[in-house]
């Protein structure tokens, strides 16, 4: 009986620390979601040509998509996510996404099988890229391998 506990138990342990990519994001509290969108939407410019510029792959476990469907963000963010929602920042921001690469296996250098372009890999997460509105780029940890997080509508 004790044997089967502790197996439970290791079970159980081994599964909160395989925890696919996708569910990232419960990791942070809706405010500060919602502080990481107001930063992403007033530096909108920057973090697009930040993410378009990458020179490595952004490893599959720091792409964190955010659904932003009943974050708490003021009026002047609400405008801006209308604004940013189409035109030639909504295409820039997309041009962004088809450029940066993610490999589902962390790989220093060269090419990987398992690498997909960040937009093909949102679609692996069933997020639409075209949804997408806005990116927080956070090189801070490790600047050759910044947390992206993906603000989207769904």
């Amino acid at each position: 009986m004790k044997q089967r506990a502790i197996a439970a138990f290791f079970a159980a342990a081994c599964a909160l620390a395989a925890t696919p990519p996708a569910f990232a994001q419960t990791t942070m509290t809706g405010s500060q979601q919602a502080a990481y969108l107001r930063h992403a939407l007033a530096n909108f410019d920057r973090e697009t040509q930040m993410l378009a510029t990458m020179k490595n792959h952004i490893s599959s476990r720091d792409v964190i998509p955010v659904a932003v469907g009943g974050l708490s963000v003021g009026t002047p963010e609400r405008r801006t996510l209308t604004r940013s929602a189409g035109g030639s920042r909504h295409a820039a921001l997309m041009a962004a996404l088809d450029k940066a690469t993610d490999a589902a296996v962390d790989r220093n250098n060269g090419q990987s099988e398992d690498q997909s372009s960040l937009a093909e890999y949102l679609q692996h997460l069933n997020v639409n890229p075209q949804s997408v509105v806005a990116v927080d780029v956070d090189p801070r940890q490790d600047p050759q391998n910044p947390r992206v997080i993906v603000f989207y509508r769904r």
